[in-house]
């Protein structure tokens, strides 16, 4: 296929327990590259030094060491799974703005659809350029737009539910639709190429910890499967070819007897007993035009559409209810502020008077403002979902749909007061004839004398009139 067929890294998603000995806060610093301090056990994981890491995508939480160290926290048993991880490959030919929009799209879709914060670390290339990829982790726990953590996401704990394989597509067509938009040949799939290309020939998979003798022994395997592809590619090009080469001789056949039966048709005056008089050719029917689709027939709203509408109106909502939140916190720091101790008070409590009361001030005021950075990025995010184009296109389609529907509710108001009008006037109309249909002539010549019209009309005659 013309496409560049990519493979998965894992075939599966990956989960890190404390079982294993494993722990989100280590795995999250070493796929970050940053130096983080687990407050639970008070270990300290730098991997400023390690290289190859281009950038990390938050979606969900804020801040990278907070979120890990509170998906710790909110484990109390010791075999505890904290954290999945998902490893994606990405298109080397793609520059870093555009996996990180590709990876952020893909956290999004976690987070909308099981309601989990995603730190997403994007990987560079080795150094013959290759092996771009990005560990998608995110919490096995749902966290809400403060940073508080719910129930477990079971949904993705167990195969049979096939919710393992739904996420892979999700996350193929994610990958996909920005290979498109980027025209693009790179192609992801969950299943098997063999799948969407019969005549696929894998590759085999080179391990990380392969040694030199292997690697080379794979990749030399590697090369003469694709030479084989290029060669079953050429001679299915060759086959086409000509079977094209063969329906176009197999046409010019076809009109040079044509045109022989014709011409001897013309040429003999007498044409034999059992010669045929005309040529038998099959009738083609014309295709009948495609049907146009109705100025007054409703449409349907697009379910994408739909969704885009009624997603806006609910982050609407959620802006205005985290209006509320925010005025109740901004007026508690306003508060807060209006009654700061002064400098007399906490140089006092440093001797011990009035420790608790500072203790309490600062610890209120640390609180506040940790609510009122959560509620500024909640605030951005709803603002990024607000002023999405996409959303915004789609969104604009569905009121197009809706006022195209009511146009034509109003056309159909409009035609049937016409027609109830119309009925109106044919009814008075019947009235009328049938009232002057059965209502009595009346008979001018009723008063009259029938014996003196005839003496008047004697008179007349004698008088010569």
């Amino acid at each position: 296929m013309s496409k560049s067929l990519a493979t998965w890294f894992t075939p599966s998603l990956q989960t890190i327990s404390r079982s294993a000995g494993r722990s989100a806060v280590a795995a999250a610093a070493y796929r970050a590259c940053v130096k983080l301090i687990d407050q639970t056990t008070g270990l300290i994981h730098d991997y400023t030094r390690k290289r190859g890491h281009v950038a990390t995508v938050l979606i969900g939480a804020s801040d990278i060491s907070e979120l890990w160290n509170r998906a710790e926290a909110a484990e109390n048993r010791k075999n505890s799974t904290v954290a999945r991880e998902l490893m994606l490959p990405l298109p080397d030919q793609w520059s870093d703005n555009e996996r990180r929009a590709c990876v952020r799209d893909i956290a999004q879709h976690l987070r909308n659809t099981y309601g989990v914060a995603v730190a997403g670390s994007i990987h560079a290339p080795n150094k013959k350029h290759r092996n771009n990829h990005v560990h998608m982790m995110f919490t096995t726990r749902t966290v809400d737009e403060f940073g508080n953590f719910g129930k477990k996401t079971r949904i993705l704990d167990d195969m049979k539910t096939g919710e393992v394989s739904r996420l892979r597509e999700a996350v193929c067509k994610i990958v996909n639709d920005h290979a498109e938009k980027l025209g693009s040949d790179f192609y992801v799939y969950a299943g098997k190429f063999v799948d969407i290309d019969k005549n696929h020939i894998p590759t085999k998979h080179i391990p990380i910890q392969a040694s030199k003798d292997y690697r080379n022994a794979i990749e030399a395997q590697n090369k003469q499967v694709k030479a084989h592809r290029d060669a079953v590619a050429a001679h299915e090009k060759k086959a086409e070819q000509l079977e094209a080469d063969k329906m176009e001789l197999e046409t010019e056949l076809f009109k040079a007897e044509l045109s022989n039966a014709l011409n001897l048709e013309s040429s003999e005056s007498t044409p034999a007993p059992k010669a045929p008089k005309t040529v038998d050719v099959k009738r083609v029917e014309a295709t009948p035009p495609a049907e146009l689709e109705s100025p007054l027939k409703r449409k349907l709203v697009p379910k994408a559409c739909e969704k885009a509408y009624f997603k806006r109106q609910e982050t609407l909502k959620k802006q205005q209810a985290l209006k509320v939140i925010e005025d109740k916190w901004r007026a508690k720091h306003d508060e807060l502020l209006a009654n700061k101790p002064s400098s007399t008070q906490r140089l006092f409590s440093k001797i011990g008077l009035g420790t608790a009361k500072i203790e309490r001030y600062d610890a209120e005021l640390s609180k506040t403002e940790i609510h009122l950075t959560k509620i500024e990025h909640n605030k951005t995010l709803f603002k990024k979902i607000l002023s999405d184009k996409n959303a915004l296109n789609l969104i604009a389609q569905y009121n197009a749909v809706i006022d195209h529907n009511a146009s034509i509710s109003d056309l159909e108001a409009q035609a049937f007061k016409a027609h109830s009008e119309k009925l109106e006037r044919e009814r008075e109309l019947a009235e009328e004839q049938a009232r002057q249909l059965f209502e009595p002539q009346l008979d001018w010549t009723a008063d009259c004398d029938p014996t003196k019209e005839q003496n008047y009309r004697s008179k007349d005659i004698e008088l010569g009139r």
